[in-house]
């Protein structure tokens, strides 16, 4: 795209969409910290309260699978339309839950809704806007979303403490609202080029029933099941689903970008990072309030203040991208993410609250510094006609490492002897994950700098 100027109604169309995907986020964080009121309600384990997050997730990671296909065949109006009335009623659906599985019916529709305007708000960025501001703009659209998990948790801690859970739903009505007042008119009703291709249902089914079952079998652990036939009717069914995307004529997500060496390397560590940002995000509050008495909006504020910092500084860290390339942020990110957990290990059995909202800061800083970067990068390198599988791939391998991370955190919590205990040994597993991040990054920069400095990048940036 040559042109620099940005047109009103594209910046209309982007901020609308991210608004989408920013209620999504902020509900889904805020219930974390009602996970302790929720098991007296509802009378159940905090294991299986957690499937508020847990299925949350998995359903917005599901649908972030059809984001490629549906991007290329339907209007983005109609998908932003779509993910708006879905939203609302999973909303009113979990507000007004007499029991937990209505309540789940509820977050599910809400993860559909989010899982169409996550990849929707990427792919509107990396179609409309100009290469050199590419860095920016995706940065622009991380800070919107990473704002939400800042104030999710105080928000829900607020309304647990003075109105009740049920007004976390009621209240995040708003949000779908003013992004409909938004993108209603902004969106262009233009239809997509390829409206007649042939959507790959089977491919779609064989990966939704491959991640839903690796995901209960990782929950199950939590009471001492392991679930041998779940687990074969995962491998089995990701194997079929790789040989059909490979084999198939039909459209569903683009595989084959995963053989991009650079995008590969750039996907793993972004897994790791949301896995422990979500991971952290269910335990942190329940450590507080469990293991020092704190209250449930304390609780949710200690998130607050690291998260919102880091969300703000988004666009400038995706302007050091566009300057100065990948290196600072991604080495300098992930220092700091390591040096925070290591001093939150050390410190556990009396970090307590003022500790624990200092170093959520570092480590809320570190973290987004190369998140987002390793994203922009990966899809900056993938040709034009491959961004959105790429954008598909990366946002449900975000959704389903929240999924993922939640699920594991939660068993590593159940069988610890208590919570302080479990919050230690989940911070040594995060710290094992940010020395894993750091060789792939030596990996990147030493073996295969050539990925990052390609000729054919660099013309893209000089267009």
């Amino acid at each position: 795209m040559s042109s620099e100027k940005i047109a009103v109604q594209t910046k209309l169309t982007i901020i609308a969409a991210a608004l989408m995907g920013f209620g999504g986020i902020m509900s889904e964080t805020a219930m974390n910290v009602t996970f302790p009121e929720l098991t007296k309600v509802f009378n159940i384990s905090m294991g299986t309260i957690s499937w508020v997050t847990t299925a949350y997730l998995l359903a917005v990671a599901i649908v972030m699978t059809l984001s490629s296909f549906l991007y290329k065949r339907f209007m983005n109006r109609t998908l932003f339309l779509t993910s708006v009335v879905i939203f609302i009623v999973g909303t009113l659906v979990g507000g007004t839950a007499q029991n937990f599985e209505i309540l789940l019916l509820g977050r599910i529709l809400q993860g559909i809704g989010a899982g169409i305007s996550l990849p929707l708000t990427f792919n509107l960025i990396l179609e409309h806007i100009p290469m050199k501001k590419l860095g920016v703009w995706m940065g622009f659209a991380s800070m919107i979303l990473s704002l939400a998990p800042s104030i999710g948790p105080t928000y829900g801690g607020l309304l647990i403490d003075t109105l009740g859970w049920r007004m976390i739903f009621y209240t995040t009505l708003l949000i779908p609202v003013v992004a409909l007042l938004l993108g209603f008119s902004s969106f262009e009703k233009v239809a997509k080029p390829h409206k007649n291709i042939n959507f790959d249902f089977l491919a779609f089914i064989l990966l939704s029933v491959a991640l839903t079952s690796l995901l209960i079998t990782v929950t199950e652990l939590e009471s001492g099941h392991f679930n041998i036939t779940l687990l074969i009717v995962f491998v089995i069914t990701l194997g079929l689903f790789i040989w059909r995307s490979l084999t198939s004529q039909s459209e569903f997500l683009n595989i084959r970008v995963l053989g991009k060496l650079s995008f590969l390397m750039a996907l793993i560590p972004f897994f790791f990072y949301q896995f422990a940002n979500i991971g952290g995000n269910f335990i942190i509050p329940n450590y507080l309030q469990i293991g020092f008495g704190v209250s449930s909006l304390l609780a949710g504020f200690s998130l607050l203040p690291g998260t919102l910092l880091a969300g703000l500084l988004n666009p400038v860290f995706g302007k050091i991208y566009d300057k100065k390339g990948e290196r600072i942020p991604l080495y300098l990110g992930n220092s700091l993410f390591l040096l925070a957990l290591i001093l939150m290990s050390i410190l556990t059995e009396n970090m307590g609250f003022i500790g624990m909202t200092i170093l959520y800061v570092v480590f809320a800083l570190g973290r987004v510094m190369s998140f987002g970067v390793l994203n922009t990068s990966a899809l900056a390198h993938l040709d034009v006609e491959n961004r959105a599988d790429g954008s598909a791939i990366f946002q449900t391998a975000q959704q389903f490492a929240g999924a993922l991370g939640t699920a594991i955190v939660a068993l590593i919590s159940a069988a610890s002897p208590n919570i302080k205990t479990g919050m230690n040994h989940t911070l040594l597993l995060f710290c094992g994950l940010g020395i894993i991040i750091f060789v792939l990054f030596i990996i990147i920069f030493v073996l295969f700098i050539i990925m990052f400095k390609t000729d054919t990048y660099q013309n893209k940036i000089n267009q």
